[in-house]
């Protein structure tokens, strides 16, 4: 199997660091030509898993200072957003891992570390082997999640806090309140476990700044990293951003629009006042 190395993009800050990392674990589109022959779905069906071009999104953040890890393999490869055992128990042949797995809501759906359906839809041609999992998660799921980690724990060190920013975008359909205004943003934060509320607080003012509905929590409260990294406690903030697609693609094709271009200016400023708002004095003054 033809396997990548390093299995990510790591974008260095352009100009002076600061304490904010971005992660896009859902940007990438790479599969291997062996696991690829295993798809019963095509391309367009598979669109469905995929966050769009929210790299260009984190390249964006790098301009105020942040560093940032996009994936490169895709999500129907290997899932950067759930826990390494979070498996759907069909979607396995033979005995499961020797760690055992862990049959979540979210992979019984089909949505477990290596996806096993879209919808009601089978995503692989057959089950796979433990095995066959277990080399996914080495090629690709581990090494992300070491560098992501050092990326934190780096800046962590050197800023004594930081703000991870987890991007992800959610199909326009999922968006839609009968009676109400499309959201354009949903901020997760783990029901303010994983990040403090006054850097949250700044989050939605800023995109309300610029025009964007956004609620927190809702429809998604964030996934496995914002549920892994966020230790406020520790100094790293964790803040997951679900993008309306439609704000920035043709959710058909997954042709950026004008609207990446506007998002990416949002981003910037984002990185710029979560920064500057993250020394202890402000934070406290905030609560």
């Amino acid at each position: 199997m033809t396997a990548l190395d390093p299995p990510y993009a790591e974008l260095p800050a352009r100009g002076l660091a600061v304490p904010v990392v971005v992660s896009s674990p859902h940007s990438g589109v790479f599969c291997p030509p062996a696991v690829a022959r295993l798809l019963r779905t095509t391309a367009e069906e598979l669109r469905l898993l995929e966050d769009g071009p929210l790299d260009r999104l984190a390249a964006a953040a790098t301009r105020a200072g942040a560093g940032a890890l996009c994936a490169a393999y895709a999500r129907a490869y290997v899932d950067l957003n759930r826990d390494p055992a979070e498996l759907d128990p069909e979607l396995l042949e033979g005995p499961p891992p020797a760690s055992g797995i862990l049959a979540s809501v979210r992979a019984r759906a089909g949505l477990g570390v290596v996806p096993s359906r879209l919808g009601t839809s089978p995503i692989w041609r057959r089950p796979l082997r433990a095995e066959e999992v277990a080399e996914r998660l080495e090629t690709g799921w581990w090494p992300y999640h070491r560098r992501l980690a050092a990326l934190c724990a780096e800046r962590c060190h050197r800023f004594g806090q930081v703000v991870l920013l987890d991007l992800h975008s959610m199909p326009t359909e999922v968006t839609v309140a009968r009676g109400r205004r499309p959201l354009d943003v949903a901020i997760g934060d783990c029901h303010g476990r994983a990040c403090a509320p006054a850097l949250v607080g700044l989050v939605e003012a800023t995109l309300a700044e610029a025009g964007l509905h956004s609620a927190r929590n809702v429809p998604y409260s964030g996934g496995y990293i914002t549920e892994t990294y966020g230790r406020p406690r520790e100094g790293v903030h964790a803040i997951q951003l679900e993008l309306r697609r439609s704000l920035f693609m043709d959710e058909a094709s997954g042709t950026p629009t004008a609207g990446l271009g506007a998002l990416e200016a949002v981003v910037e400023r984002l990185v710029g006042r979560l920064a500057g708002a993250l020394s202890p004095a402000v934070l406290r003054a905030a609560e």
